[in-house]
């Protein structure tokens, strides 16, 4: 993302968090990110790219904010607690105090139905890397690479329907249990 597009994504996500994506409205976007709608406009055509690129700015961010994470340790209990902690359970708090936050999770439009899809596809990768270094999961008869987008569309799932934080955090941490005995890492 060029610099205004990232400065017009968080101002989106602001707007967005202040009065829903359904309610939000580009003028709003625009004002917040103190340009014109015409200016707002040349870099999203819409309210669902705009929403593309506040789901591709937060995610980013939260990558970013696990790998480096994981440099500081080697220990997949500690990472998996790293990736649940940043992308899922922060994922969640975020949903639930925005107005509408099932249009978060399930995009308004084909832009930001192809953000989610992108960004799920990073966070799979990320976690087959990590899971490429343990010879018990092929073990199990499955890859890295289809293991990690098991593990992540399990965790996405639990967001999208957990009724409660506490029922998600349950989910997880049985999920990790679960990832730590398939790679021969139980305790």
């Amino acid at each position: 993302m060029t610099e205004s597009e990232e400065r017009y994504a968080a101002a989106a996500l602001t707007v967005f968090k202040r009065f829903g994506v359904r309610k939000a409205t580009m003028e709003e976007i625009a004002l917040e990110a103190g340009v014109s709608k015409p200016t707002l406009y040349a870099t999203f055509r819409n309210k669902d790219q705009a929403l593309a690129a506040t789901i591709r700015l937060a995610k980013q961010a939260a990558v970013e904010s696990v790998r480096a994470s994981w440099e500081d340790t080697a220990s997949l209990d500690k990472k998996l607690d790293f990736l649940f902690q940043r992308l899922v359970v922060a994922g969640y708090d975020m949903l639930h105090n925005s107005p509408d936050a099932d249009a978060f999770e399930n995009a308004i439009g084909d832009a930001s139905g192809q953000a989610i899809d992108d960004t799920r596809r990073l966070e799979a990768t990320m976690l087959a890397e990590v899971f490429a270094e343990y010879p018990a999961i092929a073990e199990q008869g499955t890859t890295s690479k289809d293991y990690a987008r098991f593990v992540v569309t399990a965790a996405m799932q639990a967001k999208r329907q957990s009724k409660s934080r506490k029922d998600l955090l349950v989910f997880l941490a049985a999920l990790k249990m679960s990832v730590l005995a398939v790679a021969g890492e139980a305790t």
